[in-house]
This record gives structure tokens, sequence and C-alpha cells, in this order.
């Protein structure tokens, strides 16, 4: 495997995604509100024939049969997360709310997903807790920017979105460099426990064979009793 597949790969397994509905959601939202300002509202058959077999591709037979709600509490919580570390996103998953209920409970669902996630790193690794969310953010934010070029496609916009990218391949650096680390602590305890073993090997031998003694003749004693 190449070191830039290896990259992606290591990259798409810790960086939770927005869901895809959010930012079709976006495209149409930004479409609908530059047509109402330049006084064009009509939409071509072939746009919506387009969207209708995107959305269906990425509706699997598995999605459609989970089940569609978290509990209160949790929708409360996710909704918290997404306005604490991405207000933008958030406004967008409340709009969804009211024009397509169903994809605001997949959206709900994925960010409860998220949260519960880096909710375990922050309480095992602060810093990869740090890196990951960082990441996550930046990450959440090249998806919807890139939503709005593809339909705006200002100058600004894809400024933007390049400076994003930069910052969420050095997040990536970082995180790697972390990684690098603690794999290197682990190997340092790994190679203290070998040695530690290579010198006292004989010890190890007597106190296990004493050991594995004992515990024979206390099950030998209890079988006589029993007799």
């Amino acid at each position: 495997m190449s070191l830039a597949r290896f990259n992606i790969q290591y990259f798409n397994n810790f960086v939770p995604v927005i869901p895809i509905c959010v930012i079709v959601l976006f495209a149409d939202l930004t479409y609908a509100d530059d047509s109402a300002k330049t006084g064009t509202v009509s939409v071509s058959v072939e746009r919506l024939q387009n969207k209708k077999s995107f959305t269906k591709s990425v509706t699997t037979t598995k999605e459609r049969k989970a089940a569609t709600g978290i509990g209160p509490n949790r929708e409360k919580l996710a909704l918290e997360f997404a306005k604490q570390h991405h207000p933008e996103l958030a406004k967008l998953i409340q709009r969804l709310k009211k024009h397509k209920p169903r994809e605001y409970k997949r959206a709900l669902r994925d960010l409860d997903n998220t949260r519960t996630k880096l909710e375990r790193f922050k309480t095992r690794d602060t810093e990869r807790y740090r890196l990951t969310l960082e990441r996550w953010e930046v990450d959440s934010r090249i998806r919807l920017l890139a939503a709005r070029v593809s339909v705006m496609g200002s100058a600004t916009d894809k400024s933007k979105l390049k400076n994003l990218i930069t910052k969420r391949v050095d997040l990536q650096l970082e995180l790697l460099r972390y990684d690098q680390k603690q794999a290197e602590r682990r190997v340092e305890k790994l190679q203290k426990s070998i040695s530690e073993i290579v010198e006292n090997r004989d010890d190890y031998i007597d106190a296990e064979f004493k050991k594995i003694n004992r515990s024979i003749k206390k099950t030998g004693q209890k079988n006589k009793n029993k007799k």
C-alpha cells in the first residue's frame, strides 16, 4: 500500500463525516436563496432527476430499516455539540427538521455518534480528543463550504476552501506525529518487559512452577476431602 493511500485511509477512519443529506439541503437552500434574489426560482427537470438519482444512491436498504430517532436528552446534546463546534451546521440541521424530518433524524444520529466517540477520547486521551475534535470542525466546514462552492463558485469561497484543506492536512500530520510518539512509548515499554524477562528468565520459571505446584496440591487436597 502506498503512503498516500495509507494516509487517506487513516484520515477517513478517524474523521466523522457530515451527513450527505445536510450537504444536499445546504446546496438546495443556497440555490433557492440565490434564485429568489435574482427572481428566477424555476428548477429544471434534469436537475430534479439528477438530485433524485443521487439521493437514492446514498440511501441503502439498511439505512431505511434503521431506527429513525434518538432520545430527547441525546438529541439535545447532539444539537448543543453542533452549536458549540459548528454553528452553521447546527442551523442547517434545524432547517432539516422543518423541511425533511426523516433526514433530520439521520443527521442527529450521525452527530450523536460523533459526539459519543469524541467523549470517549476526552476521558481517555485529552490530546487525541483535542486534535480529533479540531479536525472534525475543520472537516465539517470544508464540506459545507464545498457545497456552497458547487452552487455559487465564488473566488473568495474557493480561497477559503483551500485554506481549510491546508489546515486539515496540517492537523492530520500533527495527529500522525502524536500517534508516532504514542507508538514509541509502547515500544519502549515492550522493550523493558522483554529485557526484564531475559535477565530474570530462571526466576520467572521457578516462580511460575511453584505457583502451579501450590495450585495442584490444593486441588489434590480438596479431592481427598470429598472422598
